[in-house]
């Protein structure tokens, strides 16, 4: 491994760092540890959306435990056959050089569960059953695997004796996003009067990979303007450019009426149902032709729940609602949100979340096909009239609400029609003369 990490490398994460030193402690004293009848684990875990750092956390393991670090490298070019003898050469090399550490990356990607009965997925799942069974406690060898979809994960892997320590690298806090400008911050004198605060809570959703290149985007950004002073308000105009990845497209005739509503009608459905208020923007970047933006001091944990779901599912539609309500007709870019909203009710049944003894096996819809699981045509065709129901039934709730408040939205188109762009302090101002005038309750 050529490019060490350590733990003070990574910023925030402070209780997977915590659970990620008992792991170095072990493996830099795994003697000691074998004495008084403990062991290092075999399989390590880490779970979590991409960009959050799984690989910096698994390389910070190595780098500070000291250990060799054998990576396995998929090749699509690889054969079946190639890629059992690449697993075994590796986990022989670790064997003979303990304690060492086994990486695997995407290993989700690897054992592909979608598809487990193919031969080759099932092939390249048993070799590594038997690699993995084949490592005792004295061995001092530690697998470890990132996967951003631990759910689909063969069962066999992750039981108990095998690959049974988790750690899920979830999204940063604001507490974590924080930590994780003042670390890229303070390595550039030009950008160490930002306030990193201000910079986390604009962020809500990004991944340390997102602040790193956000940070490196607003730099290249100032520098081919000749801007000498960096400020928070440059940084505010490359948040789109990362959110989206893509730059900036204008229109020569100016923004069209159908994505000002499609905007306003999310925007709207939002605050009516959460309170929530944040910017509106109908800038074009790539294919995206508008959004919202809420911003927020404290990302908690919401538990999902079945109300949850049903607002959520009405600021999804609330933009599609927005077209039908204001123009009497819809657009294309609105089937992009239905297909969010469609996915997101079966992420949800996927998880266990909505488990009906009508409607649903116990089991993940993933499975549904198999003949490990076999359901009737009608019971899909319930499940199919459930998802439809739902989506039904929120963009009714979307249409009235814009109904209710067509004056605020009036209002609001008036000036993001002029403006193209609406902060939230901007978004407030309106709101707060709406109510003075008592247009808005």
């Amino acid at each position: 491994m050529n490019d060490k990490i350590y733990l003070k490398d990574i910023a925030g994460y402070d209780e997977e760092k915590a659970e990620v030193k008992k792991i170095i402690e072990v493996l830099k004293n795994h003697e000691k540890y074998e004495k008084i009848g403990a062991y290092i684990p075999k399989g390590l875990i880490l779970s979590g959306t991409p960009g959050v750092g799984k690989t910096m956390l698994a390389k910070a393991i190595a780098s500070e435990s000291n250990v060799p670090f054998y990576e396995f490298e998929s090749n699509e070019s690889e054969t079946k056959a190639e890629t059992i003898k690449s697993i075994k050469e590796l986990f022989k090399k670790a064997r003979e050089n303990a304690p060492s550490i086994v990486f695997i990356d995407e290993f989700d990607e690897l054992v592909m569960t979608m598809d487990f009965r193919s031969d080759y997925s099932r092939k390249t799942t048993k070799i590594l059953l038997t690699e993995i069974d084949g490592i005792s406690s004295s061995d001092g060898v530690l697998v470890i695997a990132t996967t951003n979809e631990r759910p689909m994960l063969p069962p066999s892997l992750i039981r108990s004796g095998r690959m049974d320590k988790r750690i899920t690298v979830e999204m940063p806090t604001t507490y974590d996003r924080e930590e994780i400008f003042k670390l890229y911050l303070n390595k550039n004198e030009r950008l160490s009067h930002i306030d990193a605060h201000q910079l986390a809570v604009k962020t809500a959703n990004f991944t340390g990979a997102d602040i790193k290149t956000l940070v490196n985007e607003t730099i290249i950004d100032c520098a081919s303007q000749g801007i000498d002073t960096i400020t928070i308000a440059d940084f505010e105009r490359n948040i789109p450019v990362v959110m989206f990845q893509d730059i900036r497209k204008r229109s020569k005739d100016g923004p069209d009426d159908m994505t000002c509503y499609h905007e306003i009608g999310h925007f709207i459905t939002e605050y009516k149902t959460s309170g929530k208020i944040g910017s509106i923007s109908i800038e074009r970047y790539g294919q995206v032709q508008g959004h919202i933006y809420i911003d927020e001091e404290v990302v908690e944990f919401e538990p999902i729940t079945r109300n949850n779901l049903k607002r959520k599912l009405v600021t999804m539609l609330g933009g599609l609602a927005g077209e039908e309500v204001m123009c009497n007709d819809v657009t294309s870019g609105s089937s992009d949100d239905v297909g969010k909203a469609r996915k997101y009710i079966q992420m949800l049944m996927n998880v266990g979340a909505f488990v009906f003894d009508k409607l649903l096996p116990r089991a993940r819809l993933g499975r549904l096909s198999s003949e490990e699981f076999p359901v009737s045509d009608k019971k899909l065709e319930l499940i199919a009239d459930y998802e439809c129901g739902l989506l039904n039934e929120a963009f009714e709730k979307a249409k009235a609400i814009i109904e209710e408040n067509k004056t605020v939205v009036q209002a609001i188109y008036k000036q993001l029609k002029e403006k193209e762009k609406l902060s939230k302090k901007e978004v407030e101002e309106i709101l707060k003369n709406l109510k003075e005038s008592g247009d808005l309750q």
